[in-house]
């Protein structure tokens, strides 16, 4: 969430390294270039569009398609030869909605430059005001006043068959059709320039890396200050255009500003620090042209010169400046929004815990809730590289390879794998120190005899004395929620009664890439801390994860092999302690268990059963299961 300060922003990071920056740096060519694409579009939507409906429907019907053929030009295309092949081939991309666009790109844009390109087009929609437009007030942005529902929500207008004309227009009323105020093309252009130098930029420094680097999502930080000073415009323009009256100040100039910024972020959701820093700085602007105003020192136009152009321009610096750290924000809060029920989401959030008792029994309640938080696949989200974000064993294989081909995050997955303890079906494998010793070692284990013997022990066995230990121990505790079922919640003991002669090598290297990517999503940084820092932590309490001296009993990180799946367990400890954080207690701990679980399927190679994957539609998913420590009742 949002800090305070004492002024509107805080600038802490530094900005981004000189090879990005020099990238980034157009040449005249690669200006020109965008300039051509940004005037084809506007010459042929202003040619195209139908003066008798709004402009907001107008952007929604007519601008979205040449703007998405544009984009995937600029970020995959060959950018000289469309520029070479003139306007033509252009407009023909752009009166073909259908039309299959072969640029050697992936099948659909990226999920964060789709989130670019839906919040440019929504910006282009609130660039007029039309107070007849029956769709202005449909909520795609600040739908209520507490920020829960502050993505941009694309707008269901069905696409017509043909182009809009006035024939179809009049046949819809009696009456007169009226002539709607569209967008002037100067402002037009301006809006689309930016947006192509953008994607022109990114394009740059993907091409100055040879091929070394993916695509960018985000380059504010590369942006000339002459840019800066246009973004600041239209912002001012658009303002002074849709305000009537005071009340309506404070909401749009918010509305432009977070579209703008999730436009140059190319994020879909902001997170509450941005939300936070655009609020002050819409209630900066507003005390100040207040007192100008009852002074009747300055007219609306002198005063956001004064003001508010100084405030946006300090506020674009401040995104050049923090743009890493606000982007890993609002991915975790598109996270926490989709993965969170929003109802049970806002009730933890704005609850007022007043014991330890109180707290077990709300989550006793809440206990199927918080038992089953699905945690959808990384590949589908597109969280690795540039992977568009699918369901289908492409998206997930290409995903992963992409991830375990990236050298650093390998090597940091390793070293985070080694302060873990992993244990396989009880076995402790040994810490490994790149991706073929340690499919080596799981591999060793997996097909040990010890294996054999683990899988060969009885469920009854382990039930049994599972609930001998229940029963023995139940009656100490204030409820019966928390861990009271360890046994079966850290379950290190499944197995299956039938032996498995050999796995198959391919389900180790699934498993050894399982486990890399379990080691990236787990403990300080991963989904399990936010989730529980969103639902239990707040102004006055911080959520740090435990840290224990003592021996540690239990694998972290546990692998379950059975002979129909391979479970995959990440255990994590967190701790909540009242602010600020000193020698003391902590309030209450939380236990997490994040649960993969891999489907297997069994093959006959002569005398030997094999094992390996196979995959289903909920290859990937894991289950989030949140419960407070156990507690002891101490009676006197």
């Amino acid at each position: 969430g949002g800090t305070a300060h004492s002024d509107v922003y805080c600038i802490t990071m530094a900005p981004s390294s000189p090879s990005s920056n020099h990238a980034a740096v157009l040449s005249a060519n690669e200006s020109s270039q965008a300039r051509h694409l940004a005037n084809s579009v506007a010459s042929w939507y202003l040619a195209t569009l139908d003066p008798y409906a709004p402009h907001s429907q107008n952007v929604e019907l007519r601008l979205r398609h040449p703007v998405h053929v544009v984009t995937r030009c600029i970020l995959y295309g060959n950018i000289g030869g469309i520029e070479a092949g003139g306007t033509e081939e252009l407009e023909a991309l752009f009166n073909d909605d259908d039309a299959e666009i072969k640029d050697g790109g992936p099948e659909t844009l990226t999920r964060r430059s789709a989130a670019r390109m839906e919040a440019f087009l929504a910006s282009c929609a609130d660039a007029l005001r039309a107070d007849d437009d029956p769709h202005h007030d449909e909520p795609r942005e600040l739908a209520d006043e507490d920020g829960k529902d502050n993505a941009i929500i694309k707008k269901t207008i069905p696409r017509p068959s043909a182009t809009p004309t006035r024939a179809t227009s009049t046949a819809s009323s009696s009456k007169t059709p009226k002539i709607h105020r569209q967008i002037e093309h100067g402002e037009l252009l301006l809006r689309l320039d930016l947006y192509c130098r953008t994607l022109r930029r990114i394009r740059s420094i993907a091409d100055y890396s040879n091929g070394t680097k993916q695509l960018q999502d985000c380059i504010i930080q590369c942006e000339p200050k002459k840019s800066i000073r246009s973004r600041v415009r239209l912002i001012i323009q658009t303002f002074l255009g849709n305000v009537d009256c005071v009340r309506d100040v404070h909401k749009t100039l918010m509305s432009l500003i977070l579209k703008a910024t999730l436009e140059v972020l190319a994020v879909e959701i902001w997170c509450e620090e941005l939300s936070t820093t655009v609020d002050r700085l819409a209630s900066e602007y507003e005390h100040k042209v207040s007192f100008g105003s009852l002074a009747f020192l300055s007219s609306p136009d002198s005063s956001v010169e004064t003001h508010l152009a100084p405030l946006l321009t300090k506020y674009f610096e401040y995104l050049q400046m923090n743009w890493e750290s606000l982007v890993s924000k609002c991915e975790i809060e598109r996270m926490l929004r989709a993965v969170l029920d929003r109802d049970l989401r806002f009730f933890f959030k704005n609850a007022v815990f007043h014991s330890v008792g109180h707290i077990l029994d709300v989550c006793r309640d809440e206990r199927g809730f918080l038992d089953n938080i699905a945690l959808p696949p990384p590949w589908k989200e597109g969280v690795f590289g540039n992977a568009s974000g699918g369901d289908s064993n492409k998206d997930m294989d290409a995903a992963i390879n992409s991830y375990c081909s990236d050298a650093a995050l390998v090597s940091q997955a390793l070293r985070d794998l080694r302060r873990e303890v992993i244990t396989v079906n009880g076995q402790i494998l040994s810490p490994a120190h790149d991706v073929p010793e340690l499919a080596e070692y799981l591999g060793q284990i997996l097909n040990s005899s010890q294996m054999k013997k683990s899988l060969g022990e009885t469920k009854g066995s382990i039930l049994r004395n599972s609930r001998r230990r229940l029963k023995k121990r139940v009656s100490n505790y204030t409820s019966d929620f928390g861990l009271e079922s360890e046994s079966d919640f850290f379950s290190g003991g499944e197995s299956d009664s039938s032996v498995a002669s050999k796995v198959d090598v391919g389900l180790v290297d699934v498993l050894a890439r399982r486990l890399l990517i379990a080691a990236s999503r787990t403990g300080a940084g991963g989904d399990a801390y936010f989730v529980v820092r969103d639902l239990f932590g707040g102004d006055e309490v911080e959520v740090v994860p435990h840290h224990s001296s003592g021996r540690v009993n239990q694998g972290t990180i546990e692998i379950i092999v059975k002979m129909t799946s391979a479970i995959i367990k990440s255990h994590a400890k967190f701790d909540i302690f009242a602010k600020p954080c000193g020698d003391s207690d902590p309030l209450i701990q939380f236990h997490t268990t994040t649960t993969e679980t891999l489907t297997l399927q069994q093959s006959v190679d002569g005398s030997t059963v094999l094992l390996k994957e196979k995959k289903t539609k909920m290859t990937g998913w894991k289950t989030l299961a949140i419960r407070p420590a156990y507690y002891e009742k101490i009676t006197a």
